[in-house]
């Protein structure tokens, strides 16, 4: 699988579109629709982008959507800035980022900054208990920096922003 993914990396590429659209921003965009989607936002793919890029709010839907949507792509904005300083993971990484995910949204499930405090569910899967989740959470931070401080080429990297979302 890795193999051909590279095959196809290596053709787009070739092709030079990264020099004609935004990729970056379309992939971000798009990141973000899909993972508010998955949360039950009503906005649409065009809506995000439109909200996004234009600040222009779709008619009749939701302000909490429209503000899901904008704490999404803050968060992802500071996840993309940490990343490129290379900021280690730590416990007070993920509360940052998760006061900005939820800042205008996530009172209900959790203090803005915190583990959220009840049980949590998506359709018929469970989430692990409240309690359980800082030391799960500390577990995987630390696999993941043990990971990260070890060489890591393109695939490697792949397969571990796969393994951790």
């Amino acid at each position: 699988m890795w193999e051909e993914l590279s095959k196809y990396r290596t053709k787009y590429l070739s092709l030079g579109l990264d020099q004609v659209i935004d990729y970056e921003r379309f992939c971000m965009i798009s990141i973000v629709y899909h993972s508010t989607k998955i949360e039950g936002c009503s906005l649409t793919e065009t809506d995000t982008k439109v909200l996004l890029d234009k600040d222009i709010t779709a008619k009749g839907k939701p302000l909490s959507d429209h503000l899901m949507v904008k704490d999404h792509f803050n968060a992802f904005l500071f996840l993309k800035e940490q990343a490129t300083r290379k900021a280690e993971l730590s416990i007070d990484f993920v509360k940052k980022t998760e006061s900005i995910l939820m800042k205008n949204t996530g009172a209900v499930v959790s203090a803005i900054g915190e583990f959220r405090l009840a049980q949590v569910y998506v359709d018929k899967k469970y989430f692990p208990d409240f309690k359980k989740v800082p030391d799960l959470i500390d577990e995987l931070i630390k696999n993941i920096n043990n990971k990260l401080n070890q060489s890591l080429d393109e695939n490697d990297i792949l397969k571990l922003a796969a393994d951790v979302h």
